[in-house]
């Protein structure tokens, strides 16, 4: 453009073409490079920033945002899995079951209701086999035993309670009345002596109507009878909960020993393997015999070969 020299242009009135006088052509020039100066952009004035300059500005806003490193932190503390600390039975004796293997929380089943057989008939003929083997009642044998009520008021009567009427043997076999009646003067006179909180307590519904999901307000109400049967209620004997505990603890080791020796037992051949493995092996040694032997013979038969004299050439007449 700034070479531009001459420029034409049509008058719509003139019909032909004339030449634009130096005035003209010089004033053209400088609208075009004013154009071109307002279209292209500002050249930078300063140097670019340094990597020292830009590592500072990212430390200020790390440091301005304070926020949110703390909300990742938290975050990190969260996807962490916090191990739940170990409960203590005389404080938190659901809180204990619920920590514990399945042996463990059967053995206390089992000693549970052991000693509330025990404390509450005196008579030994008439006590009840207790449930399960070995020492050992799962959640659904303790709650079975104890559903028809009968041991449960025998318990509270044994530690004062005012039970008119304890219903036992086939008048409360088939008979849920009676085994409501049994239930409810347990339960009343837990909720009025044995201090549980009022979501703790036990109810019928727990025993008749709740299944499995009613275990733990059935066990903690027979366990808080069994812990504070010596001070509170006169019973010259309670539940050993050294015993309890001690038990518990072995169970766990057991299981331990237990889960070794399964894992050794199924990395170790089964006897069919063991046999089939061994005539292989025999079989093997069998044929490596044969193929040396035979090699032996060869050999032999090779050496009585090269022995023989050659026989003599006759030479043709």
């Amino acid at each position: 453009l700034r070479s531009l020299t001459v420029l034409t242009y049509r008058n719509p009135t003139t019909p032909h073409t004339t030449k634009m006088s130096d005035i003209e052509q010089q004033n053209a020039v400088e609208t075009v490079e004013k154009k071109e100066e307002e279209a292209a952009p500002a050249l930078p004035t300063s140097e670019p920033p340094k990597d020292e300059e830009v590592k500072a500005v990212e430390e200020k806003k790390a440091e301005e945002t304070p926020a949110v490193v703390e909300e990742k932190k938290e975050e990190e503390k969260k996807e962490e899995k916090v191990e739940e600390p170990p409960k203590d039975i005389r404080e938190d004796p659901i809180g204990w079951i619920g920590q514990q293997i399945p042996q463990a929380v059967h053995i206390a089943n089992y000693q549970v209701l052991d000693w509330a057989q025990k404390f509450a008939v005196e008579d030994e003929a008439k006590r009840q086999p207790l449930p399960g083997k070995n020492g050992a009642v799962t959640r659904n044998q303790f709650l079975a035993f104890l559903k028809d009520g009968t041991l449960l008021a025998g318990l509270a009567k044994k530690c004062g309670a005012n039970v008119e009427t304890i219903h036992e043997g086939e008048a409360v076999k088939n008979n849920k009345d009676n085994q409501t009646a049994n239930i409810q003067a347990f339960a009343d006179w837990a909720k009025d002596n044995l201090g549980l909180p009022e979501d703790k307590v036990v109810t019928v519904a727990d025993l008749l109507e709740k299944g499995k999901a009613g275990y733990p307000q059935v066990f903690h109400a027979v366990w808080a009878a069994g812990s504070q049967a010596v001070e509170k209620f006169g019973a010259t004997t309670g539940i050993d909960v050294d015993s309890v505990t001690a038990a518990a603890s072995q169970a766990v080791k057991s299981n331990i020993v237990q889960t070794i020796l399964n894992f050794f037992k199924r990395a170790r051949p089964t006897p069919q393997l063991e046999k089939k493995a061994a005539l292989e092996a025999e079989e093997a040694e069998k044929k490596a015999a044969a193929a040396e032997k035979l090699e032996e013979v060869v050999e032999e038969e090779c050496k009585k070969a090269d022995a023989v004299p050659a026989p003599a050439v006759v030479e043709a007449n």
